[in-house]
């Protein structure tokens, strides 16, 4: 039993989780690619390493079904560099670098950026890929390839099977190289989950609280972290040029205030 079915089991047998066919269709898949990473490292002439990077994969199915928590169990189980981050967020930060770099005059202002992120990684965790900006929709190919060829293996979730990703966007033609990359360089997996564990959490739980006060806010800090299952983070979402920021956020859900919203 490979480290992360090991790890799966062990959650399953302590009750923080219960067992699903469809996670554990996945877990054979995850143990292999544990394993390729973890292989000694080749090295060609003169001790050089050889830095190709080993197949993704690529995660999509229904949300609730436990695909985030797959990747991180993943994640953590791993003995090389990795680092997990929310893939919106992760394009703001290569935006904000590509204008950077665009400004020293590089000739290919994507390949310093991408050296800089693979520079103290070899495992790039995403979670919930999902394109509807043009300007990402017009790098991402290029990132993803310029990432594995610095031997930067991707994982990553999507709601989306990968012929979906962008679909109807401008230009899309455009985009479409991406998705070839995805199916070539990735194994892509179908999660179908029959049980949504976010909604699970939280069933048979009122949900409405009134009046206001304290047992209202704390009724509802209960249920929010019934339903996350994990903490929270602060996520800024650009909208139209604004930024949009989310105060409580994991896994695709967001937490606000009436006023954050409405004020």
């Amino acid at each position: 039993m490979g480290r992360v079915s090991q790890r799966y089991r062990e959650n399953v047998i302590s009750g923080a989780i219960s067992a699903d066919p469809a996670q554990q269709a996945l877990l054979p898949k995850l143990d292999a690619l544990l394993e390729a990473l973890e292989r000694p490292v080749r090295r060609g002439f003169f001790g050089r390493t050889k830095t190709s990077a080993v197949k993704g994969l690529y995660i999509w199915g229904g949300v609730g079904g436990g695909k985030s928590y797959l990747m991180d169990l993943f994640a953590n189980s791993l003995a090389v560099a990795v680092r997990r981050v929310h893939f919106h967020a992760f394009m703001q930060e290569v935006q904000a670098a590509l204008h950077l770099a665009r400004q020293t005059n590089a000739k290919d202002a994507l390949l310093p950026v991408c050296q800089v992120i693979a520079k103290d990684i070899r495992v790039l965790a995403l979670d919930e890929m999902q394109i509807k900006d043009i300007a990402d929709a017009m790098i991402v190919g290029r990132l993803f390839e310029l990432l594995l060829d610095q031997g930067v293996t991707v994982i990553t979730t999507s709601n989306r099977v990968p012929e979906d990703l962008y679909k109807n966007g401008l230009n899309r033609q455009l985009f479409l190289p991406f998705i070839a990359l995805i199916r070539d360089r990735f194994a892509v997996h179908d999660m179908v989950s029959e049980i949504d564990f976010r909604q699970n959490r939280i069933a048979g739980r009122s949900v409405y609280f009134t009046p206001l006060g304290r047992e209202a806010r704390a009724g509802l800090d209960m249920l929010w972290r019934e339903f996350s299952g994990e903490d929270s983070q602060t996520l800024t979402l650009v909208v139209k040029g604004r930024d949009l920021v989310v105060p409580a956020y994991i896994n695709g859900v967001g937490r606000f205030d009436f006023y954050d919203l409405c004020g």
